[in-house]
């Protein structure tokens, strides 16, 4: 359903914007299509790991990335995903509407989501600039921006719009899900990083005639009653062979963490990041002190989830 456009009338004053990173709770993957994608059937939760963008009209294009990994290999120029994002909502909107407070626009990312650990790191950053540049042009009808995001990539239409949801396709096809309570997991991350091509070509070769991709009725069912250990034992991720040929360390570390009493070990996206699932907050905090001091983990960041999509939370000046 279309959102009616809400206001025509821009603002020069700078906007901040955050988005939550993800986590696939379950990532079951199909054959390739002849665009050479391949058909998923996943459960996206948003985590309360986020990222923050602050988005500043009249300025040069610039973009600036700081926050806990300012020193990642992010790109500052039109290859940025947040630039890539306005970019294409300038072009979505420019016949019919006055969009010159977009262009030249600088962007500040608190960059708080690993970069290339399947997170959603980037993805996330998209998701904030659409929705900070939308308010800057006072409003942009919802299925403009899904179409913008799923052109940068399919996790930002998700990102859009947070909570937990049931993907197809590339994962643009969305359907929220119920879900109770609050899901704590331990982000582990890795010093190393994963090419999504490289795994989903690896998966390929180890899966050359794959099964439907699907999603088991008891993942659904345990994130209905807000149920830790039911969902322990219904979601997987198919991509995790794949990661494991190109890192062996990740089997090692997921072993690890069931050792230290995790409920499920998961590979989070193409990986390397792993979330493990815990019971509470309590448990979490004492899985993230155990898999903190565990060899191959670089960190282990506790998030909970579902979390809300993106959205302006400070309207600067």
């Amino acid at each position: 359903m279309t959102t009616p456009l809400r206001s025509r009338s821009t603002t020069r004053a700078p906007v901040k914007v955050q988005a939550p990173g993800k986590i696939n709770i379950h990532l079951g993957v199909g054959g390739a299509t002849a665009e050479g994608y391949h058909e998923l059937a996943t459960v996206f939760q948003a985590l309360n790991l986020g990222e923050t963008l602050t988005l500043i009209p009249g300025g040069t294009g610039s973009i600036i990335v700081q926050g806990r990994y300012a020193g990642s290999a992010v790109p500052a120029d039109e290859t940025n995903l947040a630039r890539r994002a306005i970019d294409l909502l300038i072009a979505a909107l420019e016949d019919e509407r006055d969009v010159d407070v977009l262009r030249g626009i600088d962007i500040v990312i608190d960059k708080q989501v690993p970069v290339a650990g399947g997170m959603g790191g980037g993805s996330a950053d998209a998701a904030a600039a659409l929705v900070g540049a939308a308010h800057l042009v006072g409003g942009v009808a919802e299925d403009v921006l899904h179409d913008c995001g799923v052109a940068v990539g399919a996790d930002v239409a998700f990102l859009l719009r947070g909570g937990t949801a049931v993907g197809h396709g590339r994962g643009e096809r969305l359907s929220p899900v119920l879900t109770r309570g609050t899901f704590h997991w331990v982000m582990a991350t890795s010093a190393r990083q994963l090419p999504t091509p490289d795994v989903y070509a690896r998966f390929d070769e180890l899966n050359p005639d794959p099964a439907p991709a699907e999603i088991p009725a008891g993942v659904l069912t345990a994130l209905a009653a807000g149920d830790p250990d039911a969902l322990a034992a219904s979601a997987a991720n198919d991509l995790t062979e794949a990661a494991v040929s190109f890192m062996p360390e990740i089997a090692e570390v997921m072993e690890a963490g069931r050792a230290a009493g995790a409920l499920l070990p998961l590979l989070s996206g193409s990986g390397p990041t792993i979330g493990f699932l815990a019971r509470d907050a309590r448990h979490a905090l004492d899985l993230a002190v155990l898999l903190q001091a565990t060899r191959g983990v670089n960190e282990a960041l506790r998030a909970t989830g579902p979390a809300p999509g993106a959205q302006v939370v400070d309207i600067v000046g």
